[in-house]
């Protein structure tokens, strides 16, 4: 199994550590311990579509459009100003309640 979880500093671009998607919980106590030190760091992480198209075989290029397409989707509602898809409008919570 690939190393897909990575913690890279922001200011140099190296690797500091990886591990597999199933010890991610390792990488966020990594991350911690790096944060407390001090370094500035982002950790990077397949998302559950990504997960999904490689273990159905998809290739660099596949992920890399689903990618394309994600953040477009993402985008094209923050234009919209539709925002958070997962909250409801104020006016839709009324009517729940």
């Amino acid at each position: 199994m690939a190393r897909d979880v990575k913690l890279i500093d922001n200011i140099s671009g190296t690797e500091l550590f990886s591990c597999d998607i199933k010890d991610i919980d390792q990488a966020y106590t990594k991350a911690q311990e790096y944060e407390e030190m001090g370094l500035d760091i982002k950790l990077v992480a397949p998302s559950i579509p990504e997960t999904l198209i490689k273990s159905l075989g998809a290739n660099k290029a596949d992920i890399d459009k689903l990618n394309i397409v994600l953040d477009e989707e993402i985008a094209s509602h923050i234009e919209e100003e539709v925002g958070c898809v997962a909250c409801l409008p104020d006016n839709e919570e009324k009517n729940i309640q």
